[in-house]
């Protein structure tokens, strides 16, 4: 079951999107700046393997946080959580023609937390090996062509 004490969906959310430049590298930068100030880690001094310790424990972490997002999917407060996935539950059959437009504000927030929370943890094997946002980008879309162009071809 996703994390109902640490609910998210009553934050204030500003609209810094609107301000920013560089949203990517505002996150990239942000995630960075806490991992280093926050978690006292330092990428540059890592060895491979301590890198690879950092990528399994947040491997670990985003497990947990797909968990609680899948669990979120179904509702936290307003709905019944785990019987999105739980076949043996009584409410998962209600789970066949629901949208996500149909859960309450709060419980669709709490599910875009999760998320969110995911980004976190995806961000941290960017910065333990100094991927730039720069870098990131281009490489996605170059990948993304690719991908396409794979199926394109049958692949």
């Amino acid at each position: 079951m996703a994390n109902i004490d640490n609910s998210c969906s009553q934050l204030e959310i500003e609209d810094l999107y609107s301000q920013s430049k560089d949203t990517l590298g505002d996150i990239l930068n942000l995630q960075t700046d806490t991992q280093k100030n926050v978690y006292g880690y330092d990428f540059e001094g890592m060895s491979l393997r301590e890198v690879m310790n950092f990528w399994h424990m947040n491997t670990h972490a985003m497990i947990d946080e797909i968990h609680e997002a899948t669990d979120a999917l179904g509702g936290i407060k307003d709905g019944s959580g785990n019987a999105i996935w739980k076949r043996w539950k009584k409410d998962y059959p209600s789970f066949a023609d629901k949208k996500f437009s149909d859960l309450s504000e709060s419980d669709q927030l709490e599910c875009k937390f999760e998320i969110v929370d995911m980004l976190h943890f995806f961000m941290n094997y960017a910065t333990s090996i100094g991927m730039t946002t720069q870098e990131m980008y281009n490489m996605y879309m170059s990948k993304n062509k690719e991908n396409r162009e794979r199926q394109k071809r049958g692949y």
